[in-house]
């Protein structure tokens, strides 16, 4: 009942000072929580227009819900408003970073299908060279020897490169497969609306009691959008927009102290993510995807570097006179 109260405290002043303006703006709001016959009154009066009737009946009507209502310390109102503000602008912030994980990701996956079986051949290779080198070295020296420890080492290291790329080249390859499934319509409503369930049930920004139930549904948001699943992200955001309980701290908490402790939390997720963003402005990949003005003859001008270093690589192989390239 506390909202009705405060409405009508500043429709009361509102009359006093003959502003219709702030009437109507306060009433609006009003209708929708009328919740007994008092207020519906008071609601038909303004409506009306009969302002004096409606004084009357607004003094009469906060006199009797003071003698009911418990005192509540007006720090509270104005922390969880000051909390709603902060997650407002948290919200915003993790949307900006998701716009730009997006577009980081659409990037990659581009990379991926032109260049990545380019770059997985390139990777093989090298894992084949080190290794013969490594098998010249154990039939020419002694396997103790430094030379031959370092040639190891560098065998193994190409081919864990090679697998981890091989794998995410699949990943990718099975990713772009689901993509292409959809229409192009529906890819955009997809991106759309991941970001916009994300927004709404992001743990950094629901209330504590609710933090694993939000990080489940992100999972679930993720793994979706992974499989280009628009069924599943429609699903999840309806669930969300029902608004079945509140998720955000400052619709839950009442006490003040815990409402002060969130507005400290958030303001160090702001901080952190604000410093998060400006990282992500400084690295390469993003640079060059803001700055890349022709993508087709980037990617023409990348294709010809790694077939070359793929060419260079087989000259090696057989320059070094091993039996085979592959």
């Amino acid at each position: 009942m506390s909202k009705p109260i405060k409405r009508l405290e500043i429709i009361k002043n509102a009359i006093e000072l003959e502003d219709e303006e702030i009437i109507h703006g306060q009433l609006l709001h009003l209708k929708n929580e009328a919740q007994d016959e008092g207020l519906m009154l008071i609601v038909q009066a303004l409506e009306q227009k009969q302002y004096a009737r409606a004084m009357t009946a607004i003094v009469s009507w906060l006199q009797n819900q003071r003698a009911l209502t418990t005192w509540q310390d007006p720090r509270i109102s104005a922390s969880k408003l000051e909390l709603k503000a902060l997650e407002a602008e948290l919200r915003e912030l993790i949307d900006k970073r998701n716009s730009r994980i997006q577009r980081l990701d659409e990037f990659n996956d581009l990379y991926m299908t032109r260049l990545g079986p380019l770059m997985t051949e390139i990777l093989r290779l090298r894992k084949v060279l080190a290794e013969k080198m490594l098998r010249r070295q154990l039939r020419d020296h002694d396997d103790s020897e430094p030379e031959t420890a370092e040639s190891a080492r560098q065998a193994d290291t190409a081919s864990q490169d090679y697998e981890s790329y091989r794998k995410r080249h699949q990943e990718a390859q099975r990713h772009q497969e689901a993509q292409q499934r959809l229409a192009a319509s529906e890819r955009q409503e997809l991106k759309k609306l991941w970001r916009q369930a994300s927004k709404l049930c992001h743990p950094d920004l629901v209330d504590d009691e609710l933090k694993a139930e939000a990080t489940s549904l992100m999972v679930q948001l993720n793994q979706a959008r992974q499989r280009s699943d628009l069924a599943t992200i429609r699903m999840i955001l309806g669930k969300l927009m029902q608004g079945q309980q509140p998720m955000m701290a400052s619709e839950r908490l009442n006490d003040l102290q815990r409402l002060q402790r969130r507005i400290a939390e958030i303001r160090q997720q702001i901080q952190a993510l604000n410093e998060e963003l400006q990282g992500l402005e400084k690295e390469g990949s993003w640079q060059l995807v803001t700055t890349l003005r022709d993508p087709e003859g980037y990617f023409r001008q990348q294709e010809k570097a790694m077939s070359n270093t793929i060419q260079t690589l087989e000259r090696q192989i057989f320059d070094a006179g091993f039996d085979e390239v592959a």
